[in-house]
């Protein structure tokens, strides 16, 4: 299996207050496939924590991966990159809303 490229597409959604990242996978040759994670940030004011800076609120920052169209052999280093990508930005884990 060769190295697969990731190219990553932000977005905006202002009614859902997310943020929409479109990944395209690729190898040199072809494109192998597509995927869509939208990310929210939750607010929880019913707990305030002195590490939470002055505001005093606890953010959590969660993904939901709502499109995943990816060539079957290439599946699992996708998912590998996507997942990374979300740890460096602040978010350790991806729910799945993918409709069979």
């Amino acid at each position: 299996m060769s190295e697969i490229e990731m190219k990553v597409i932000p977005s905006y959604i202002d009614d859902e207050l997310a943020i929409v990242f479109h990944f395209e996978f690729k190898t040199s040759q072809m494109k192998v496939g597509e995927a869509k994670v939208y990310t929210y940030k939750l607010t929880d004011s019913h707990f305030k924590t002195p590490s939470a800076g002055p505001k005093g609120f606890r953010r959590n920052k969660h993904a939901v991966l709502k499109e995943f169209e990816i060539i079957e052999e290439y599946r699992y280093i996708a998912l590998k990159r996507i997942s990374h990508f979300l740890k460096v930005i602040g978010i350790p884990a991806v729910a799945q809303d993918l409709i069979a």
